[in-house]
């Protein structure tokens, strides 16, 4: 009924001064059902809605295809890319079949650490908070006591915990979580990540295999050494399974001049990336200016009139 609208608004919003801009998605976990453990994550009928919303309202490219197009002027009005970040296993067994039900593609950025791991450093802290036995009540980090009393509380820690660690070092992090898995007496059995037959899998079936640091760290935070290994490391090992070049990196937590800056950016550029991904809000059109700091949307509406309206919408910024 009001297709007709969200076509339009859609047209309209996407081109400035004859340049079509590119809409990019940014999604991170999806459950196949409710977790109560897990209030943020999409489930995976909400996930599904939001691809055939996609795919109705919108013109759905590969990335390098929309990137390719966008060189040349020639990207279509109402073009979207759908990108996925960090790597856990529900890429693979949830959102990668999702795909293909639709037939469409995605990116994937990856933090290779978790291929070495079973995880990144936020599913440490999940793990050890939500396997500790009910007679473990606290733990303590840097003097705070977080309480492990419930379930309820347990939620709560956990997102401050994650919060808390979100801005440290690589080191101070994984000092965190090794005090987390002492405390909550848990060992460090858990994997929950994609495996390296599954990624090339899904390079063989069209998606697209990007680079997300090696450990997830927020650049900015490391040396400029470190840093620089972050980035190539990624790709060095990504490139290794699919035996093709990974063109495309996202920033780890993206937020422009705040993770990242300008020296990260000609990390980038210097290590062999055709162009990098934020997690900042708003829309491609100057790939000349923004090709290294392209920004991302995340729509988060349950209902397909707010959600379709609210990314028309993002194509103005």
């Amino acid at each position: 009924m009001f297709d007709w609208l969200i076509k339009a608004f859609s047209e309209h919003n996407c081109n400035v001064k004859g340049v079509n801009k590119l809409n990019i998605v940014t999604y991170h976990r999806v459950s196949d059902t409710y977790d109560i453990t897990n209030p943020k994550n999409i489930q995976y009928h909400e996930f599904v809605n939001q691809l055939s919303w996609l795919k109705k309202h919108f013109v759905v490219l590969p990335l390098p295809l929309a990137i390719e197009l966008c060189e040349k002027n020639a990207l279509p009005k109402r073009a979207v890319c759908i990108t996925v970040d960090d790597g856990y296993r529900d890429s693979y067994d949830i959102i990668f079949k999702a795909l293909q039900a639709i037939d469409l593609t995605a990116t994937f950025f990856i933090s290779t650490e978790g291929l070495e791991r079973g995880s990144l450093w936020d599913e440490r802290i999940y793990h050890a908070i939500f396997s500790a036995k009910s007679s473990v009540s606290q733990i303590k980090v840097d003097g705070v006591i977080y309480s492990l009393k419930n379930q309820q509380e347990r939620i709560n820690s956990r997102y401050m915990l994650t919060e808390l660690a979100k801005d440290m070092t690589l080191y101070r992090r994984e000092k965190l979580t090794n005090s987390l898995y002492t405390q909550c007496a848990v060992e460090k059995t858990n994997n929950n990540f994609l495996n390296a037959n599954q990624i090339q899998e899904m390079h063989n079936a069209g998606m697209t295999i990007g680079a997300h640091t090696h450990g997830h760290p927020i650049l900015a935070q490391e040396s400029t050494s470190c840093a620089f290994n972050e980035i190539k490391k990624s790709k060095d090992i990504l490139e290794g399974i699919i035996n093709s070049p990974v063109n495309y990196f996202a920033y780890p937590n993206g937020k422009i001049g705040q993770d990242f800056t300008d020296e990260h950016i000609a990390m980038v550029e210097k290590i062999g990336f055709n162009a990098a991904l934020s997690t900042d809000w708003g829309a491609l059109s100057d790939m000349k200016q923004d090709r290294f700091k392209i920004k991302r949307f995340t729509p988060w509406d349950r209902t397909e009139f707010r959600f379709a309206f609210r990314l028309a919408n993002n194509y103005r910024s």
